[in-house]
């Protein structure tokens, strides 16, 4: 360090705020030093050098958090901004954005592109097997509005990322391994995302474990995101993700919905960081078809004329509030 850097440096811890420094009698030390106005013996250069480190490393500290909760306030708003504008878009034009994302391969796998955190809250639901059959579901799609289904083929994975397709854009035609399933004329994917419910039972093959197999699924699991969700009640919840398509279809409406947001999470940690370079990073809607009742005699499912939209969480599954909650720490 030449003369004029430890002016400039003397210059900067003279103007510094000190009130990072927790060490009271360093505090009051530094406060001693930054008040001198003559020049500084070499001892007290070597403390002033101390302070500054001091100072620069509480400000980095300080700078990680800000960006930390950023990040989370950002998300927060998305999530917020993206839920007003389907239940906006829904109550305008009765119906829901077409072409959601569906999060499971065409074989029920779970996506390899999808962030890890994602299997933490989903499972697997088969529709194909299961005792309910599709044509309910078919036409509670169709009446809500969602006539078609992006679902990417079983081979679509991270090679995929050599040819310079986003993870986000897997699901589209017109640049990933994706073909659309056509509710409208009948059809419904094999199998479909689900919030799993252990108070189903297994019911109609409604699983009760997440695509992990380590997430505890307790009776207040769906209810975190719906307080109609009781805890002690069956529900048929199907996750979809709101990708590029079901933004675009909205185009033509006096109620555009103008962008699909992409969520973001830096954390370092593999297990919970939602990267868009590798992971498919979309805002999720929830969606309760039906609810099986099981105080009825014979028990039966209720079905709900439409879809009925829960919440839109992240990719990681937080809601608005738990999203908003990590922005104030």
């Amino acid at each position: 360090m030449n003369i004029n850097q430890m002016k400039s440096a003397i210059a900067k811890f003279r103007k510094a705020d000190l009130s990072v420094i927790k060490d009271e009698q360093l505090r009051n030390k530094a406060k001693k030093l930054q008040g001198k106005e003559k020049g500084f013996t070499l001892l007290e250069l070597l403390v002033v050098i101390t302070l500054i480190a001091i100072l620069a490393t509480g400000a980095l500290i300080a700078y990680e958090d800000v960006g930390e909760s950023a990040e989370a306030a950002s998300a927060g708003n998305a999530a917020a901004t993206i839920d007003r504008a389907i239940r906006t878009y829904r109550a305008v034009e009765n119906v829901y954005p077409n072409q959601w994302d569906n999060l499971v391969y065409e074989n029920g796998n779970f996506l390899t592109f999808g962030a890890s955190a994602m299997s933490t809250f989903l499972a697997p639901w088969t529709t194909t097997t299961s005792s309910l059959g599709t044509t309910v579901l078919d036409e509670i799609f169709e009446e809500s509005g969602i006539e078609e289904l992006q679902v990417v083929t079983n081979d679509t994975g991270p090679n995929d990322l050599g040819t310079g397709i986003a993870p986000n854009r897997f699901h589209n035609e017109s640049s990933g391994s994706a073909f659309e399933v056509e509710i409208e004329d009948g059809l419904f994917p094999q199998s479909v995302a689900v919030v799993p419910n252990d108070q189903c039972g297994g019911v109609s093959g409604i699983p009760d474990t997440t695509f992990n197999g380590t997430t505890a699924v307790s009776n207040n699991f769906q209810n975190r995101y719906g307080d109609a969700l009781e805890g002690d009640e069956c529900h048929l919840v199907i996750a979809l993700g709101f990708g590029g398509d079901a933004a675009a279809s909205t185009t033509f409406s006096n109620v555009a919905i103008a962008q699909s947001p992409t969520y973001v999470r830096n954390t370092g940690d593999e297990d919970t960081e939602v990267n868009p370079e590798i992971h498919y990073s979309r805002y999720i809607g929830l969606f309760q078809a039906g609810q099986y009742d099981l105080e009825a005699t014979p028990n039966a499912w209720v079905w709900n004329d439409t879809l009925r939209l829960i919440a839109i969480v992240s990719t990681d599954g937080k809601n608005i509030d738990e999203l908003v909650s990590e922005a104030q720490q």
